[in-house]
């Protein structure tokens, strides 16, 4: 009996033959049944896109995935260890600094105690569900249309899930400390609204945008703009809308012909001035108390943070750490302020707890990943890659306001879909109506080895000749 024969992937680094290995090249290459992989990757997306990360509200799934970075640390050592990911190095770099040498500073600078100081690195944690997630995504093997399914489901979920809470919650379920809840909220400028997760729902509408430009049809736009009338009447984030919209027009200009780009980018630039001089007009003056007391409340944050770190260099180089609300000391205790938040400080609060180094390895790691999911999303020309990419954008948009550190598992989730659809693209059999693409892949180029296999008649044939 003939042993199997093994492929060698540069980009997956496949041990033995039946353990982890690629599926083959079929259409029945998933692990499990379609029903089974729909319903696995329903399941455990939003738990790796931290969808309920803050929702204390919801004990269950709270709890969940609170602990889902560790329930995920078998495939995180796996991806870890035994693939050959993209940035690998740069992820393994920045998950020593956060959690290795951070804690050590918080210990220095703000008295914390070695298990305050462990607690803090929580919320870094998710960095890992990249390789989680990757190796996870290798075991499935789920089918491109299958996985693809999945996310656009959860996005319009997302959007019906919020509508049916804004038409049959009582108005009891509100309520006006963000501690006690972050899905309901009720607020003095903003009113009632819900802050839901929306990681699949912006993802959604960059594709219906890029789905759009390739085959138009109304009813894409026509979702699209219901989408965004729900988040304005309803999600009322305004830094999260005004990036989506930013986003999705710089999909058009980018999925636009040559000289209906030109013409859309001319326009651009004659109604820009106009809408900004409009709105300015309507502030008349107001326009700081426009924005509500969320502008105040970071203006002080913001102040705060500067005069702690003050002077010294070593404190902007490598930040001072920071606290948790269950830690023995807290940071509105050091600065006699609960209207300080580091979360809402964007950049300022990224440099404040880690430091100028670790702001840059934040930036290269989104940098690099929008670089290339862009790059093989350009290859492949699908919209979903293309939406992808333009989630990643959305993010680094909204660093100015919200840190990046917040729901690092985001960067996880789009990093770990976009390596394996390249992959899958990659390795995809040519057919005879299908042109190969110039270029190989960025992320993953498979290089596969010309085996032969020789059996036992023809080496006894060829041995009588």
């Amino acid at each position: 009996m003939s042993a199997p024969v093994a492929r060698s992937y540069r980009g997956v680094v496949i041990s033995r033959a039946g353990r982890f290995a690629p599926p083959p090249q079929t259409g029945e290459s998933e692990r499990l049944s379609p029903a089974m992989t729909f319903v696995v990757l329903l399941g455990v997306l939003p738990m790796f896109a931290q969808c309920f990360h803050y929702l204390n509200e919801l004990p269950p799934p709270y709890l969940l995935s609170k602990a889902w970075p560790m329930l995920a640390l078998p495939l995180t050592v796996y991806g870890m260890a035994r693939m050959k990911l993209p940035a690998k190095a740069i992820y393994l770099v920045f998950l020593a600094y956060a959690i290795g040498f951070t804690p050590l500073i918080s210990m220095i600078q703000l008295g914390n105690g070695f298990f305050d100081a462990l607690t803090t690195t929580i919320k870094i944690w998710p960095v890992t569900y990249y390789f989680a997630l990757s190796a996870l995504l290798l075991w499935l093997s789920p089918a491109v249309p299958r996985l693809k399914g999945a996310m656009l489901t959860l996005g319009y979920a997302t959007y019906v899930i919020m509508l049916l809470l804004w038409l049959v919650a009582p108005a009891s379920w509100y309520n006006s400390d963000p501690s006690g809840g972050k899905l309901m909220l009720f607020e003095q400028e903003r009113g009632y609204r819900i802050y839901m997760p929306m990681f699949f729902g912006m993802i959604l509408i960059f594709y219906l945008t890029r789905s759009f430009m390739q085959k138009p049809h109304w009813l894409k736009v026509a979702a699209v703009a219901v989408a965004v009338v729900l988040m304005l009447v309803i999600f009322k984030q305004r830094a999260s809308i005004g990036a989506a919209v930013a986003v999705v027009g710089f999909g058009v200009l980018a999925s636009a012909p040559q000289r209906l780009r030109r013409l859309f980018i001319g326009a651009l630039c004659v109604l820009a001035p106009l809408a900004i001089g409009v709105l300015v007009m309507r502030a008349s003056g107001n326009f700081v108390e426009s924005l509500g007391g969320s502008l105040s409340v970071r203006q002080h944050s913001f102040a705060l943070a500067t005069d702690f770190l003050g002077v010294n260099v070593w404190n902007w180089l490598f930040g001072v750490g920071a606290t948790t609300r269950f830690s023995t000391i807290t940071l509105a205790e050091i600065f006699g302020s609960a209207q300080f938040f580091i979360a809402d400080l964007g950049w300022v609060g990224v440099v404040f707890e880690y430091g100028a180094v670790g702001a840059l390895l934040i930036a290269v790691l989104y940098g690099w990943g929008y670089v290339a999911v862009s790059k093989a999303a350009q290859r492949s020309r699908d919209p979903f890659a293309q939406a992808l990419a333009d989630y990643i954008l959305f993010l680094i948009v909204t660093s100015a306001v919200y840190s990046l550190v917040l729901t690092p598992g985001e960067l996880g989730v789009v990093m770990a879909l976009a390596v394996y659809l390249d992959q899958k693209r990659a390795r995809e059999p040519l057919s005879d109506s299908r042109t190969p693409t110039p270029a190989g892949p960025i992320i993953y180029r498979p290089t596969r080895r010309r085996m032969t296999v020789t059996s036992h008649a023809a080496t006894a044939k060829k041995t009588v000749r």
